[in-house]
């Protein structure tokens, strides 16, 4: 893989472009960073799973403070709802609240396991993995009270994202000869499959063009990218370790993912043309790092001293600042 090269900051010329940058430096540090609003993460600080949020000053705020688990906050593309899974005895169901923790309510009656939900570009529906009956499929729910509808005809391990005009839903299936990638309406008609090997992980780019995923079709786990019909499949890493927790960057430039090729988990990204760039470097682990909607940074969990925090970094790699400081776990952050 060919590594990124830096290459020198354009020179400013005129005495009008000069004040015009000042004038706009001016502006941005009044109005406070762009990046998006606060971090939602799930933390075990209270003796049980539950959600905070964090600004960048640091400031934290538990906002569901219930006696029972709740964790893997999804953060609505609006800013305004949270979407997250609470336990209830043996199941798992899928709430949503406001962002500042008011207006809870729950989405899925009935038994079964939910995991894995992702919000519509329009901050109306959400699909899901349901479990049950040792069935595994996708469903999707809307926030207005709505019946769940099943939309996967086969079993199915894991839903992607939506494509950005909420007209299809990607997910992945494993089993067999139904193994592969594929999408679907999310009222559930025209269903296409698009590959039939062991592919999983699916991610529309932000302009639904192309659909980036993980594949053991070549025998390690490796990143490719594919047409969002299809076709043209590319790989755009290749090595023993294996890749995971992919997304693209807002502009639809990169991919973001971790890996272990280094010797432990770190956090990368790389271009369409496989320029690969390492963007932390510790002898700890590092995982699940998420774009800001901007994005200009990344927020990503770092196990430094034995248990997980919360981070922040620019979309390059610098500037690395810590947003949590205690002993316990928090991870699962959310922008």
């Amino acid at each position: 893989m060919k590594q990124i090269a830096t290459s020198p900051g354009r020179r400013v010329e005129g005495s009008l472009v000069l004040l015009g940058g000042l004038l706009l430096m001016l502006a941005a540090a009044a109005c406070g960073s762009s990046s998006g609003g606060a971090i939602v993460f799930t933390s075990d600080r209270d003796g049980n799973r539950e959600l905070y949020s964090v600004d960048r000053g640091g400031g934290e705020t538990n906002i569901t403070n219930t006696p029972q688990d709740e964790y893997g906050p999804a953060v609505s593309p609006n800013g305004r709802w949270v979407a997250f899974l609470a336990v209830e005895g043996s199941d798992v169901t899928l709430e949503v609240m406001r962002a500042d923790g008011t207006e809870r309510q729950r989405l899925t009656p009935g038994p079964g396991r939910r995991s894995m939900p992702r919000w519509d570009p329009d901050s109306k529906r959400i699909a899901y993995v349901q479990e049950l009956d040792g069935e595994s499929n996708i469903y999707v729910v809307g926030v207005d009270g709505s019946e769940p509808m099943k939309l996967s005809s086969v079993p199915s391990v894991g839903v992607g994202n939506w494509s950005h005009d909420g007209e299809s839903v990607v997910f992945a299936a494993e089993e067999g000869d139904q193994r592969g990638i594929y999408i679907r309406n999310p009222d559930g008609v025209n269903e296409f499959r698009l590959t039939d090997t062991s592919d999983t992980s699916p991610v529309w780019s932000p302009d639904s063009r192309m659909i980036a995923f993980l594949s053991k079709r070549n025998g390690g786990v490796d990143l490719f990218v594919m047409n969002a019909d299809g076709t043209e499949p590319r790989q755009l890493t290749d090595n023993e370790a294996s890749e995971y927790q992919i997304s693209w960057s807002p502009d639809g430039r990169q991919v973001l993912f971790v890996s272990e090729m280094d010797g432990n988990p770190e956090v990368y990204a790389v271009d369409l043309e496989s320029t690969l760039v390492r963007l932390t470097s510790n002898k700890i682990r590092d995982d699940e790092p998420v774009w800001s909607p901007d994005g200009r940074q990344i927020a990503f969990v770092s196990y430094g001293d034995a248990d997980s925090e919360i981070f922040v970094m620019d979309a390059d790699g610098a500037h690395q600042s810590r947003l949590t400081n205690n002993r316990y776990r928090d991870n699962a952050p959310s922008w």
